[in-house]
C-alpha cells in the first residue's frame, strides 16, 4: 500500500469563487480531502481519520448521486460519485467475514457423519428385526470451501482495489494481491447473475458493491482520476439547517403570486424560503447562506439587498396572514436571520460558542419597528452541524431561537 501523509492531503476551503470542491478528490494520481468553508480539522491524527469520515458521511447523507462518467465534464456539474460508499463496505465486509467462499455441498456412504436421511432411506437398504428398522450405512453430507471459484477470485480482486483506493484512511494493512487480473465484462457477467440467482440478502449487497466496483474500474483513467464530493457544497449546507432546525411542511409559509390574463389564472412559482423554524409559538424564517463572512470578517461577504429584501417580504406574509395567526396563536412573532458558516475553535470566540450573533441587516424601505424587519446575522459552527445532522434537534432549536431574540 502506498504510504500517505493524510494530514498533507486536507485543506479546508477559504474561497468560495476559486476552487470549490468539497470532498475526495484525485487528479493525476494526486489525492486530496477538502473540507468545506469553516470546517476546524483536528489536530490529532485519529480525530483527522474521524474528520474525514464525518466528511464523507456528511456527503453521502446530502447529495444525489451521479455516474462516475459525469468526471470529465468538470465543474460544470454538481455532484460527482466514485463508488466510494462500495470500497468502505468491501473493506469492513473484509475486515468481519474475510473474502466469499462458496461451499459445495458433496455426500458419501459412510457409517458416522451428518446424515441426509431422504437420500439414505431412498438409496440404502434397511434392515428389519422385529418392529424396529435400521440403516448400516447412511448418506452423509459434507460441506468444503471451493477455494478456486470465479466469484471469490472477484472479490479478491475487488477487496485488494478498496484497500489500494482507501484503504490508507484505516489501516496500513494491505490483503495479498488477487489472483486474477481484471476481465471487465467476465466479471460484471458473473456479479450479475449472482444478484438475479441470490436470495441472501448479506450476499447480494455484497455483490452489488463489487459490480459497483467493477463499473467503475471500467472508467477510463479511473485509478488516477476520481471525485467523491460536490462543487456546490452550499447546497449541503441548506439541508443540514433544514435538517436540524426546520419543519417538514414549509411550503405553508411560502408567498404565492398569481398572473390574470384574459380571464386566465396562471400560478406563479413560490418564494420558497430555505428554513422556516418554530420555537413556542413563534416563527422563525432561516436563510442558510454558504458565504464566506465568517472566515473573512469583511462587510463585503455579507447577504445582499436581494436577500435581505426576500426575508422581509417572507416575514410580511406571515404576520399578515391570518392563517397563521389561528395556527400560532395572537402572540405569535415573526423572526428573520442568515445562517452562515464558520470555525468557531479558530474564531476564538469566548467560551467557543457553536452560535455567534455577528448583527442585524435592515431596509431604508420599512420602519424597523417589527422583529421580522430586521434580519439578525449568525454563524453557526460547520463540524458541529455536520456531527448532528439530524431531522428537528430540539436542543439547537431552543438555542438558536434564544440567540435570534437576544
Amino acid at each position: 500500500m502506498r504510504e500517505i501523509d493524510i494530514r498533507s492531503k486536507c485543506r479546508v476551503n477559504s474561497n468560495r469563487e476559486m476552487d470549490t470542491f468539497v470532498g475526495l478528490r484525485c487528479d493525476d494520481g494526486d489525492i486530496s480531502i477538502n473540507f468545506p468553508m469553516g470546517y476546524h480539522i483536528s489536530e490529532d491524527n485519529k480525530e483527522l481519520r474521524k474528520d474525514i469520515i464525518l466528511l464523507f458521511t456528511t456527503l453521502t447523507a446530502n447529495t444525489e448521486r451521479r455516474e462516475s462518467e459525469l468526471l470529465a465534464e468538470g465543474s460544470s456539474f454538481d455532484e460527482v460519485e466514485f463508488p466510494l460508499q462500495s470500497y468502505i463496505y468491501l473493506i469492513k465486509d473484509f475486515f468481519a467475514k474475510g473474502y466469499y467462499r462458496e461451499q459445495e455441498v458433496s455426500y458419501k456412504i459412510a457409517k458416522t457423519g451428518k446424515v441426509n436421511w431422504n437420500r439414505t432411506i431412498k438409496t440404502q437398504r434397511p434392515y428389519v428385526q422385529d418392529t424396529d428398522v435400521f440403516y448400516l450405512d447412511f448418506v452423509t453430507k459434507k460441506n468444503s470451501i471451493k477455494e478456486n471459484e470465479l466469484i471469490t477470485l472477484i472479490h479478491e480482486y475487488c477487496v485488494y482495489e478498496s484497500f489500494e483506493r482507501i484503504g490508507w484512511l484505516f489501516t496500513k494493512m494491505m490483503p495479498k494481491k488477487p489472483r486474477i487480473e481484471k476481465r471487465e465484462r467476465v466479471f460484471r457477467s458473473v456479479l450479475k447473475e449472482k444478484i438475479a440467482n441470490t436470495f441472501n440478502d448479506r450476499n447480494r449487497m455484497l455483490f452489488r458493491h463489487m459490480l459497483a466496483i467493477i463499473d467503475f474500474e471500467g472508467d477510463k483513467d479511473s485509478d488516477k482520476n476520481y471525485r467523491y464530493g460536490t462543487y456546490r457544497f452550499e447546497y449541503v449546507w441548506e439541508k443540514m439547517i433544514d435538517k436540524v432546525f426546520g419543519v417538514e411542511n414549509k411550503a405553508d409559509y411560502f408567498p404565492k403570486t398569481v398572473w390574470y390574463v384574459n380571464g386566465d389564472r396562471y400560478d406563479n412559482a413560490s418564494l420558497e424560503p430555505d428554513t422556516i423554524m418554530l420555537c413556542g409559538s413563534n416563527v422563525y424564517i432561516l436563510d442558510a447562506k454558504y458565504y464566506k463572512f465568517g472566515v473573512t470578517g469583511k462587510a463585503w461577504d455579507l447577504p445582499e439587498s436581494t436577500s435581505i429584501n426576500k426575508q422581509i417580504t417572507y416575514g410580511e406574509y406571515v404576520v399578515n396572514e391570518e392563517k397563521f395567526k389561528k395556527k400560532h396563536g395572537n402572540n405569535m412573532k415573526v423572526y428573520n436571520a442568515f445562517l452562515m458558516p464558520f470555525d468557531s475553535i479558530k474564531g476564538k470566540n469566548p467560551n467557543n460558542p457553536e452560535m455567534l450573533k455577528v448583527g442585524e441587516a435592515v431596509s431604508n424601505w420599512k420602519d424597523n419597528s417589527e422583529e421580522y424587519q430586521k434580519i439578525q446575522g449568525i454563524l453557526i459552527d460547520v463540524k458541529t452541524l455536520m456531527n448532528i445532522n439530524v431531522r428537528q434537534e430540539m436542543k439547537e432549536i431552543e438555542k438558536l431561537a434564544k440567540l435570534i431574540q437576544s
